[in-house]
């Protein structure tokens, strides 16, 4: 298939675009494959010369539209033209008005087509000519044998596995694992049949100080009949060595109840002995996607009382869902790094292992491993408990907060979306412990949607193989590593934190992400183009004072550190 056959109107002259990113302003729409144009026109609505700040094109991913809208501007006179509104995966709305209604028609049945073709195999990403030079290739900075010599350095309980070579043994693995060392491989695939999805355990953190492992898996199969594995007890109670071991589900009672009752289930005590079962519920995948579409028409809903508008925050979940997040992540940490105690091994899962269990593992090495939040241990990290890891970003991704696919819809939910609003908890309450800032966190978000690198296209590892992901795309990676790009994600006032972070999970301490929810409310049409241009002007001012302020308040702390060096060594003893 062509994309050009879906495009019933290339050009529409003379659009004015009333509601966007940038002040009204009238110009054309041109419309390709992969992206949206908008031109702006020589003069404005007034007639005089255009801005020259807001005289430049505007650009935008067919794939990053969630949904299409089109009706006329006044229902009792349908010669007045069209309004086109397209609401878009980052919370962005843009309304055109177009002169001509069936014009206007045609515009959103093209872009409705565009942003909605099955599959990624025309997406963006395989026709995308990267402008800069590859000098760090984000397609092998995180070799898994790499990443195991650094995660295994204390210790030789582990080893690397082949036995999921062309993905014979679970589509959604990598075809290298880490498993415990003294289990064969013939243990692993009988313990996969017993795991939802072939999910068998696998090593997905070491703490070095415990030396204590998280072990991440699928929920066990075991039925109303309680159907037993005693290859994968084994595999598990392998971990035992000094103390008695915690196995996490991100489920709650009743749907661990509901799973069994449909062939999967919890490990039975009798069975697994020497480990302590604790439920620390995350929401499922629907939970979580009805929350982000409540919690995005609140924020954009500004003509209610505060008191109730505050009510419906709470109501929507989305902050509860965080706080869960948050929660679980803490109880694996506190399981890892409980004082006095070594040697704790932690296994987490909940239903298929890809969503709930993700936000807990990977959450939980950014709360132990101060390395984790450095920017490139925080690639890692997703790199390795998300993209590797099988987490479905091209079915979960498909639509957002204002739309469902026909087919895809019962899958789709914002699930890493909510392991990065738990992130930005956390720099919220521990500001000088991450190198990187909230904006980066903001384009990641938006590059999972849609983009014009392959690192979040595809299910898992095995689709990328099939497709070619890795060898006829550009990895986001090698983007963010460029110096020039890297920069802007750096947060000037970091000051590492040794050891583990304890962020609050009190209602209270749980804040709306206001850099998210709100940045586009700044284009409300409500304000005239001089307002905007004044505010825009003003919010880029303040930002760059702030970062000023920023790294002089980090040179002055840096500064304090090293006279008290100097103190120390020069008074007497």
């Amino acid at each position: 298939m062509e994309l050009s056959e879906l495009i019933e109107v290339t050009r529409v002259r003379d659009a004015f675009m009333r509601k966007g990113p940038r002040p009204s302003q009238i110009g054309d729409i041109c419309i390709f494959g992969h992206h949206l144009i908008f031109a702006p026109s020589a003069v404005n609505a007034g007639g005089k010369e255009a801005i020259t700040d807001n005289s430049e094109e505007f650009w935008l991913l067919h794939k990053a539209v969630d949904r299409v809208l089109c009706e006329p501007i006044s229902k009792d006179n349908p010669q007045r033209g069209g309004l086109l509104a397209l609401k878009c995966k980052n919370f962005l709305i843009i309304i055109f008005e177009i002169g001509d209604i069936e014009i206007c028609r045609a515009t959103a049945r093209t872009i409705e087509a565009l942003s909605n073709i099955n599959g990624f195999l025309h997406d963006y990403a395989f026709f995308y000519n990267s402008p800069f030079t590859i000098l760090d290739d984000g397609w092998s900075a995180f070799d898994p044998e790499q990443e195991f010599a650094r995660l295994m350095t204390s210790t030789d309980a582990f080893r690397i596995s082949s036995v999921n070579e062309n993905f014979t043994v679970c589509s959604s693995y990598p075809d290298k694992v880490i498993v415990p060392k003294g289990i064969g491989d013939d243990y692993l695939k009988i313990s996969a049949t017993f795991r939802d999805g072939g999910r068998f355990p696998v090593l997905s953190y070491f703490h070095r100080e415990t030396r204590s492992p998280i072990v991440r898996c699928s929920q066990p199969l075991i039925g109303p009949t309680n159907r037993r594995c005693r290859e994968d007890e084994t595999i598990i109670n392998s971990m035992i060595t000094l103390n008695r071991g915690y196995i996490i589900d991100t489920r709650s009672k009743s749907s661990t109840t509901a799973a069994k009752a449909k062939g999967g289930g919890a490990e039975p005590q009798g069975n697994y002995r020497q480990w302590r079962y604790v439920q620390c519920p995350i929401p499922r995948q629907r939970e979580i996607h009805d929350a982000l579409t409540k919690m995005v028409d609140v924020c954009s809903e500004r003509k209610i009382s505060s008191d109730r508008w505050v009510g419906r925050v709470g109501q929507a979940g989305w902050l509860s869902a965080v706080a869960a997040s948050l929660g679980a992540a803490a109880n694996v940490a506190q399981c890892i790094y409980s004082e006095g105690c070594k040697e704790v091994p932690v296994v987490i899962h909940g239903g298929e292992g890809v969503d709930s269990t993700l936000i807990a593992s990977s959450l939980a090495q950014i709360l132990l491993d101060s390395d984790a939040r450095t920017i490139r241990g925080f690639e890692s990290v997703i790199e390795r408990e998300w993209i590797c890891a099988g987490h479905p970003f091209s079915l979960r991704n498909t639509h957002c907060a204002y739309a469902e696919g026909t087919v895809t819809g019962p899958f789709e939910s914002p699930v890493f979306l909510v392991f990065l609003d738990a992130v930005h908890q956390m720099i919220v309450q521990y500001p000088l412990s991450f190198e990187f800032d909230e904006q980066f966190l903001i384009f990641l978000f938006e590059h999972t949607y849609a983009s014009e690198f392959g690192s979040f296209l595809g299910n898992s590892e095995k689709e990328k193989k099939e497709n070619g992901i890795r060898k006829k795309t550009v990895s986001l990676w090698s983007h963010v590593h460029h110096p020039e790009n890297l920069k802007t994600f750096v947060n000037a006032c970091y000051h590492p934190t040794p050891g583990v972070i304890w962020p609050s999970v009190a209602p209270q301490s749980i804040r709306i992400w206001e850099r998210l929810f709100f940045r586009w409310q700044r284009s409300d049409n409500s304000w005239s183009k001089p307002e905007a241009e004044t505010i825009q002007s003003l919010s880029d001012h303040w930002k760059l004072r702030e970062k000023e302020l920023i790294v002089k308040a980090s040179s002055l702390r840096r500064s304090i550190v090293e006279l008290a060096r100097e103190l120390k060594v020069s008074s007497p003893v």
